[in-house]
């Protein structure tokens, strides 16, 4: 096959390991959506790892019809068949590949599949078998000499040609040079993901448009939306065709339960404060939610459904496996973990050698086990960072009796006087703080930023100093030694960060560090822009004034000031 290749493109990434080259294949190979945007996964239809599987399958027709693209395939290759899922069917349909993988090599054949006579069945049934695909050509991406080199065969096409020089290749040697171990689970293991897909977007087309266009609350409806479609989405597919009870704990804008109860479902919410969104609901929704404080103790039960969920249910959060063992031998539960909190108060992590989530996600998973549950972990797809969710169903063949009462001596043992969060919740994002403050910290933060010269040419004559980027426990160390009071900012969400984010049109903060943000003039992106409406902070305070002048600058320059 190699000679069948024509070299197309390569990049120096230095020296590697078999580890860094084999963890980058795994997640070009497990997960094809990291790198093409038209694929929502992928799924395994044939494997043949080092010819030690003596089952067959009827794809192995694909393997053995790859021999005609390819030459010498020995023992040592992998070599496997995969269907690549379209994450939107209207616009392109789902295809078909190969990979033969072979030490720091990796080939990808592209084919499709026809019914034919006389060809293997699959398991629906169906004759199949594989003809060579006539728009894109086989590729092949290998490491020789510090270089990931990129070839093709005959007959490449531009659109295949751009792709591949333009996406792959550059992000294939991004992830070697970050040395990427490809080793994170991945997503929708749980369910099937071409029933995720075509399900997500049948309730993207039914619902998002009319939700987005009539959003009432205060936070991005793009995202709220979006994100409650996929939840919606992932636990249809986790339920099947059953039509089930549920009760979802902290319903919060109640979008969800919406969701749910009209495709079919039979759900309620519960939430300590009403929104406003509620009240756009049809009649038969509304009805569905209730604004009512949910303290936990050994006597919260919900006999009369068959889930308990609870999508960033925070304090409830550890107490769902617990409210669910108490409520039948039966009852399921689903948990989006987000803040942490044990049962009585927040939680305070117990390994310090994984991360802060990682930890809680297990603490949660362990109070899951103990109540009886088979706890299973799941990564969702939804525009959050917080994205992986546990799903509880009871351990087969267990005395319920007993099981309940382990729950009941260990939580009796730990629960002390449990208070829910406040009906009107205290705002903590720094934008409480005393203007005073406020100003105090912006200006010292900048003249640390501006300790560090970084000269650039001003818009119309002289330089204006862009200063240095500088990490924010270099900054707080800083602040401290001014002696700058920063208690008030310790009691705030996100501390100094938040602060710093707040005043945007001075700061960029990104990956724990901040630097000062380079005034632009490029027009803004969306009608209706905030521009023009405030002072320009640096041409009333910056030591150079603003790098603009007043026509460029999308802030107001006070021709008055000195």
């Amino acid at each position: 096959m190699d000679s069948d290749f024509n070299f197309l493109s390569q990049t120096d990434v230095g020296i590697i390991s078999k580890e860094q080259w084999d963890g980058v294949v795994s997640i070009l190979v497990d997960k094809p959506q990291s790198v093409d945007r038209r694929v929502a996964g992928r799924v395994e239809l044939a494997k043949n790892e080092n010819n030690t599987d003596n089952t067959t399958s009827p794809y192995d027709k694909l393997i053995e019809q790859a021999n005609d693209f390819t030459s010498n395939i020995e023992n040592k290759d992998d070599i496997i068949v995969q269907k690549l899922v379209s994450k939107n069917a209207d616009k392109f349909s789902d295809w078909y590949r190969v990979v033969i993988i072979k030490p720091f090599a990796v080939t990808f054949l592209p084919f499709n599949i026809e019914n034919k006579d006389n060809a293997s069945t699959n398991e629906n049934g169906d004759k199949i078998t594989v003809i060579k695909d006539d728009i894109s050509v086989a590729y092949k991406l290998s490491y020789i000499d510090s270089k990931c080199l990129l070839s093709t065969e005959n007959g490449l096409e531009e659109k295949q040609k751009y792709w591949l020089q333009s996406v792959l290749l550059p992000t294939a040697c991004k992830w070697l040079q970050d040395k990427l171990t490809g080793t994170n689970p991945g997503s929708l293991q749980l369910i099937n993901l071409e029933d995720y897909v075509k399900t997500y977007k049948l309730l993207k087309d039914k619902y998002a448009g009319q939700l987005v266009a009539s959003w009432s609350e205060s936070s991005d409806p793009e995202k709220s939306v979006h994100e409650d479609i996929g939840i919606a989405a992932y636990l249809s597919c986790l339920w099947g065709d059953k039509k089930v009870s549920f009760v979802d704990l902290g319903c919060g804008n109640g979008l969800l339960v919406y969701l749910l109860n009209s495709e079919g479902h039979n759900g309620r919410g519960i939430d300590l404060r009403k929104r406003k969104i509620w009240s756009t609901f049809p009649e038969s929704i509304q009805s569905c939610l209730l604004e009512q404080a949910i303290v936990p103790s050994l006597e919260t039960k919900f006999q009369d459904v068959d889930w308990i969920l609870g999508n960033h249910s925070d304090e409830l959060t550890p107490w769902i496996p617990v409210f669910a063992c108490l409520s039948s031998p039966t009852t399921k539960y689903w948990v989006l973990p987000c803040c942490a909190f044990n049962l009585t108060s927040k939680y305070q992590r117990k390994n310090c050698s994984i991360s802060m989530f990682r930890d809680y996600l297990d603490y949660v998973t362990e109070m899951g086990k103990l109540a009886g549950f088979e706890v299973e972990e799941d990564r969702m797809r939804i525009p959050s960072t917080k994205r992986i969710c546990l799903v509880g169903s009871a351990v087969p063949n267990q005395d319920y009796e007993s099981r309940k009462q382990k729950v009941l001596d260990y939580v009796s043992k730990q629960i002390e006087n449990f208070k829910p969060r406040e009906k009107v919740e205290k705002v903590r994002n720094c934008t409480q703080i005393g203007l005073d403050i406020i100003e105090l910290i912006v200006k010292m933060v900048v003249n640390i930023c501006l300790k560090t010269e970084n000269l650039i040419p001003k818009y119309s004559e002289g330089f204006w100093n862009a200063g240095g980027e500088i990490s924010l426990g270099d900054v707080v160390g800083q602040l401290q030694e001014e002696k700058v009071d920063l208690s008030r900012l310790k009691a705030e969400c996100g501390g100094l960060q938040t602060l710093l984010k707040n005043n945007h049109s001075v700061f960029q903060v990104v990956k724990g560090k901040v630097k000062l943000r380079v005034p632009s003039s490029a027009k803004p992106m969306f009608d209706n822009a905030k521009i023009k409406r405030r002072p320009c902070w640096f041409h009333d305070n910056h030591p150079d004034g603003c790098l603009l002048d007043n026509d460029s600058c999308t802030w107001i320059h006070n021709t008055t000031s000195n």
